[in-house]
């Protein structure tokens, strides 16, 4: 065999969960083929949700990986997974770019298609909503391509955020005639409790979602509680009878094993069954703020529109608060204006959703990313230069960086210390590194660490500004304001992106991104 059919047969091994034996083939092949050897390695760590270990291992195989077109592309698959599991869809996109290149120059259109797949949930999860319709429309046009189930899954959700719920139902219900079962058929029931929420069968939504949430909890699944939260919404808002509480708890217990996303739809179902409007307006803004950390904008939109409706009904501050939040999600998610529950009320809260360009006041950090780097604190100007621990200023430029800026620990000693094998040695450095960036901050709370996780509060870039209006600029049907949208990105976009620090990996990586946002804005190809 050669070595991509070794590679082959070691994921098969993983695949069919034979994990013992794919470990004994690793170690056979160790002598006569380390590269594949260390290629099955590397989607072992993948399969056992370690992305910081595939990123590692990753790493030291991308040069001899490239020179063998045929393993790009299911190796850069792998790269661009690890990094979407770490928080870094724009690294991860580069990656699946790359698959898609090596895979379609050495006949692997499968593989190319996978890849594909794997940007337009990315695209999805940034919101990239309209830009990402098209893309769908045209890849399911084409002909002989993997991945047609999952584009079409796509495809009906934008449908529902486009304000198009029966297009929607049409998609999903030839998908369930189809005979789809496990957990996609789960998916799909939950996916037509959305569509009938907004076609005005907020009954026939209930159970969809009840059904959904009832099948996952059966296998023990944690996703159970995002269908079973989306049941108590609508319940608690149109005054139905509500979900079981054995159900409620029985799904709340098993999304506290879960990821971010999971424990913020916890949030959400503690906050809905408070009785005191107040409280569950509190509850879900704070569910919201986790949504929208962890990549789930609808559900963040969803749960911030919620927040705000109860709140205004019982004058709760924390109405302010959720319709600022909501502001920049709201153009993106047009469906919702004819929300049976929630339409009326958005309608009327639009005058106040006016998103502000730039920071509304100098408050948290404020930093310019293009052109000169400039970082400012609660309005006062943090010098960049003379820190005694330079790592501690890379630590800030990568959360600043990085979307939603938070990073795992275990990435940061990663990026800051590759070569170091003393695990404990390079811990104790970060800790170091951190306390002398928190110094240089002023305010200690702007910098925390939650779980594995080190997290900037209160941040404004102007990367992120980009983004924001870019999305904006998508979602307008108005030449005018599509037009200012864009001009206001192209001004904020002038200059390269952090041009001090010309030589490092990581920060290449968000400069390709960059340059793809400034070829958008500004028409070059």
């Amino acid at each position: 065999m050669d070595t991509l059919e070794k590679v082959r047969e070691g994921v098969r091994l993983l695949e069919e969960g034979l994990v013992a034996e794919a470990e004994d083939y690793i170690r056979s092949m160790r002598t006569n083929d380390p590269l594949a050897a260390s290629l099955v390695e590397v989607y072992l760590a993948l399969r056992r949700h370690n992305p910081s270990e595939v990123i590692r291992l990753g790493s030291r195989l991308s040069k001899n990986v490239s020179e063998k077109p045929e393993l790009g592309g299911m190796f850069f698959i792998w790269m661009g997974s690890a990094y979407r599991l770490m928080g870094e869809p724009d690294t991860a996109e580069n990656y699946f770019l790359r698959a898609i290149d090596f895979s379609e120059h050495t006949g692997q259109p499968d593989l190319a298609s996978v890849a594909r797949t794997e940007i337009f949930f990315l695209m999805f999860s940034k919101g990239e909503y309209v830009p990402l319709y098209r893309r769908v429309k045209d890849f399911l046009r084409t002909k002989g391509h993997g991945g047609g189930i999952l584009a079409l899954y796509l495809l009906s959700t934008l449908e529902i955020i486009r304000g198009e719920p029966t297009k929607a139902l049409d998609i999903i219900d030839s998908l369930l005639e189809s005979g789809e079962t496990g957990r996609f058929r789960l998916s799909l029931l939950e996916l037509r409790g959305l569509a009938l929420r907004l076609a005005g069968g907020l009954e026939g939504a209930v159970e969809n979602f009840l059904e959904s949430a009832k099948g996952y909890a059966e296998m023990d699944g944690a996703y159970s509680v995002f269908p079973v939260a989306k049941a108590l919404e609508i319940t608690r808002l149109a005054s139905l009878e509500s979900p079981p509480a054995s159900l409620l708890s029985k799904c709340a217990e098993l999304g506290k094993r879960g990821g971010w996303g999971e424990q913020a739809a916890v949030k959400e179902i503690e906050a809905l069954v408070s009785p005191e409007d107040d409280i569950a307006a509190q509850g879900l803004y704070q569910a919201s703020i986790d949504y929208f950390r962890v990549y789930q904008p609808l559900e963040a939109f969803v749960s911030g529109l919620s927040s705000a409706f109860l709140a205004w009904r019982c004058e709760s501050p924390v109405f302010s608060r959720a319709a600022r939040f909501i502001a920049p999600l709201a153009p993106l998610h047009p469906g919702f204006a004819s929300d049976p529950l929630l339409g009326e009320f958005l309608s009327s809260l639009s005058p106040l959703l006016c998103y502000q360009v730039k920071p509304t006041s100098d408050r948290g950090i404020r930093a310019h990313l293009a052109g000169e780097f400039l970082v400012s604190v609660d309005g006062r100007r943090l010098s960049l230069t003379g820190w005694r621990n330079d790592k501690a200023l890379m630590i800030l430029v990568y959360l600043l960086l990085s979307p939603k800026h938070r990073m795992a620990w275990d990435h940061l000693l990663f990026l800051l210390w590759p070569k170091e094998r003393d695990r404990k040695k390079a811990k104790n450095r970060l800790h170091v590194a951190v306390s002398i960036l928190r110094k240089h901050l002023a305010r200690p709370g702007v910098l925390s660490r939650k779980r594995d996780f080190y997290q900037l509060e209160d941040v404004w870039t102007d990367l992120g500004e980009i983004e924001n209006l870019l999305r904006l600029a998508d979602a307008t049907h108005d030449p005018a304001e599509k037009e200012e949208l864009l001009a206001r990105a192209r001004e904020l976009a002038k200059g390269e992106l952090l041009p001090e620090f010309p030589y490092d990996r990581y920060i290449d990586e968000y400069r390709q991104y960059y340059e793809r946002l400034r070829r958008r804005l500004f028409g070059e190809k």
